[in-house]
């Protein structure tokens, strides 16, 4: 009876073993990467529907509480537009993010870059972040700001755009071009898959195995062009958000945030690193 159940076991094994050595290299590598890198995040669809001041939403008008100034390029003086706003209150909770409160991501549309200082991405002269602890239960409608549009405007959303962001709970793992992937590969990947890796045609369907997700908070970001952070830099994705219908980052580019673990934790937005890059 022992000796029976022991072959059944052993059967099985050699049976994944078989079943593992016919997968083709690139899925073996994918399910390897995914078991020791497969982290919660939260992906959104963007909705064309109508939303509240308060709602986590792609565009649109805002909220400046009366204790606080609109906020500004500070090279322009022109007032900011709104890129994105995430209510935590709203959305499943997610390691070290918030779990109540609303972040607004501004940017700017009158300097050609979004706001964007390429020599210092952590500036925010151009654009902001602004962290309300507290919502509003009711709207000051003295305190709701639209954006106003010129013939000049200049912002990866078209004029008027908003978006209502429907969240999903969901697990994500380390994409190609995060800076940290090499060290991920050379760390938990075996030496043949290491090899195999230098075969064009594996990393071709190996990266056919990634969802490329169009908008995003936590997980694992990508680039048109390169990771701007270092290998020893310990920034987390804050948000994301890349091209697509009615969204344009100048040739079909992708909009980043990253922010430290600690500062995340701490709801400390000011030391945030904004990038954006297209082809």
């Amino acid at each position: 009876m022992v000796v029976g159940f022991l072959d059944k076991l052993l059967k099985k094994e050699n049976n994944k073993q078989e079943e593992y050595k016919e997968e083709k290299p690139a899925k073996r590598i994918y399910q390897r990467l995914k078991k020791v890198s497969e982290v919660d995040y939260i992906r959104f669809e963007l909705e064309e529907k109508e939303t509240h001041i308060f709602d986590s939403k792609v565009g649109g008008a805002y909220y400046v509480p009366r204790d606080q100034n609109l906020p500004v390029n500070q090279k322009t003086g022109a007032p900011l537009y709104l890129l994105a706003q995430i209510n935590f209150e709203q959305i499943p909770h997610i390691k070290d993010f918030p779990e109540k409160g609303l972040l607004q991501i501004f940017i700017s549309g009158d300097d050609g870059v979004y706001g964007l200082d390429f020599d210092n991405e952590y500036s925010q002269s151009g654009w902001c972040l602004r962290y309300l602890e507290e919502v509003p239960k009711l709207v000051d409608e003295s305190c709701v700001y639209k954006f106003q549009y010129s013939e000049d405007t200049e912002l990866p959303l078209e004029k008027d755009t908003t978006f209502l962001l429907k969240d999903h709970l969901d697990k994500q793992v380390i994409t190609m071009n995060d800076i940290h992937f090499d060290e991920v590969v050379d760390t938990y990947l075996d030496e043949n898959l290491k090899e195999v890796m230098q075969d064009d045609e594996v990393m071709d369907e190996l990266n056919d195995l990634f969802t490329l997700i169009p908008c995003q908070i936590g997980g694992y970001p990508f680039f048109t062009q390169y990771d701007p952070r270092q290998e020893d830099n310990n920034e987390v994705l804050l948000f994301q958000l890349d091209s697509q219908d009615h969204i344009l980052w100048g040739d079909s580019g992708v909009g980043n945030f990253f922010i430290s673990k600690e500062d995340l934790k701490n709801k400390d937005f000011s030391h945030v690193r904004y990038n954006w890059d297209c082809y």
